[in-house]
């Protein structure tokens, strides 16, 4: 018998932010519960785990998908764009951040296209489209033709420069095709970002910088240590990951001084303007008082 997953009705699609993406991002949206590359190595270490309100005892997977997300998205832009009185509000949104938009699902990537098709007509002051998944290239027309219309950025997570890290799982998608991704979207005009988030281990990290400068416009680096919205990193410390790394023979990029090396290579290679770091850098967007 085969297993569908649950179409979720939801009352609101638009979450206020706080905390990390407070500075830059008036709202997330999440288009699905849970995470479909949940099993992947990046399921390791993910923050949005340790959300038990949304996990609720489960193993962190995809749950289900949101299914009204066009005529919620519609009904609160008016709210906010289109009041009956008063004046407009911002509306700056970061999607996704506990899930990605762009799963190996079609029926989610279909909700993802039908929602930046209803952006269009009704474009946010600044929308990031974070992912790990190449699948975005397949929306380019539609992003490119949105960006436009709004500050967007196309924002990538590559990690690292191994296409297999020994002793992890596999990654949710190639490396190399997400770096193909990115340049896809830099060729055609749209502003784009690399999340190197968290930092995992690098072979060639000047190499490594020089492959994302070319295929991107900046890139945002952070560490477990830094980011993952706990202090000193206690939300990844509970997980396996840092034990994994020094079993793996990794053990120093646990650490910040690797980090702060890496950062160091990075600006060299592509200029200090062009490598932000974790919470500053995820929300350096030039709209942020829109």
């Amino acid at each position: 018998m085969r297993y569908e997953l649950p179409l979720i009705d939801n009352k609101t699609l638009l979450t206020t932010t706080g905390g990390f993406l407070g500075g830059g991002f008036t709202h997330t949206i999440n288009l699905a519960l849970g995470c479909p590359y949940g099993g992947s190595l990046c399921g390791i270490y993910c923050y949005a785990k340790a959300n038990h309100w949304v996990t609720k005892g489960r193993e962190w997977g995809l749950y289900g998908f949101k299914k009204n997300v066009v005529d919620l998205y519609r009904k609160e832009y008016d709210t906010l764009k289109r009041p009956r009185r008063g004046e407009p509000k911002p509306l700056r949104i970061y999607m996704c951040s506990s899930t990605d938009p762009y799963p190996p699902q079609r029926l989610g990537r279909q909700f993802t296209r039908s929602l930046l098709a209803e952006m269009q007509g009704r474009p946010p002051d600044v929308l990031v489209i974070q992912t790990r998944s190449p699948y975005v290239a397949s929306d380019l027309d539609l992003i490119a033709s949105l960006s436009t219309r709004c500050e967007l950025w196309v924002s990538v997570t590559v990690e690292t420069d191994m296409q297999r890290l020994p002793g992890f799982p596999n990654h949710a998608t190639p490396i190399r095709k997400r770096i193909a991704a990115l340049k896809i979207f830099r060729e055609r005009g749209v502003r784009t970002q690399a999340t190197v988030s968290p930092l995992l281990p690098l072979a060639e990290p000047g190499r490594f910088a020089e492959e994302l400068g070319s295929a991107c416009d900046r890139v945002v680096l952070d560490h477990y240590l830094l980011g993952d919205g706990s202090p000193g990193g206690l939300r990844t410390k509970r997980t396996r990951f840092p034990e994994m790394l020094e079993r793996a023979g990794f053990g120093e990029w646990n650490h910040l001084a690797k980090f702060w090396e890496v950062k160091a290579t990075f600006e060299q290679v592509l200029g200090a303007g062009r490598v932000l770091v974790s919470k500053d850098g995820f929300n350096a967007v030039n709209s942020a008082g829109a």
